[in-house]
């Protein structure tokens, strides 16, 4: 039965193998040079282009700002902050809609409906977001950061 199930138990390596890929290829638009408000646009489709915007720059990290700006899409706007660790070359997600400060495992079922792996499970979003963009996507060169 489905209550008799061991609780989830986080796997680190596997889950700082995923923040590592997520950083390389946040390199891709992101230079170390970028400072606060400095904005980039990474166009998917005719329709669709996604801004990522330094919010903050500190000495061993830089906070992003990740949003679809699209002018037709008023009910789904996806939206993630993400922090880059450049010591330890890790990019994690801080917050995804209005959701923010993930743990590492919830209990389930529980009051707000997150996944047990809900941590997990956000970073996996970004990146797949990331295949995207790698994919489909292109950078409008005049806002491009470095």
């Amino acid at each position: 039965m489905w209550f008799n199930r061991s609780k989830y138990k986080p796997k680190l390596p596997d889950f700082l193998a995923l923040c590592e890929r997520n950083y390389a290829q946040l390199n891709r638009y992101v230079s170390h040079e970028a400072g606060d408000g400095q904005s980039t646009v990474i166009q998917v489709s005719e329709q669709h282009s996604y801004r990522l915007t330094v919010i903050d720059v500190a000495r061993f990290t830089t906070t992003l700002q990740i949003e679809l700006v699209d002018q037709h899409e008023h009910y789904f706007r996806p939206n993630f902050v993400v922090r880059l660790y450049h010591d330890a070359r890790v990019a994690e997600v801080l917050a995804c809609q209005q959701i923010s400060r993930f743990k590492a495992r919830y209990d389930y079922p529980n009051t707000d409906m997150l996944q047990p792996d809900e941590k997990r499970q956000i970073n996996l979003l970004l990146r797949d977001w990331l295949k995207l963009c790698a994919v489909q996507g292109y950078t409008n060169q005049e806002l491009v950061f470095g």
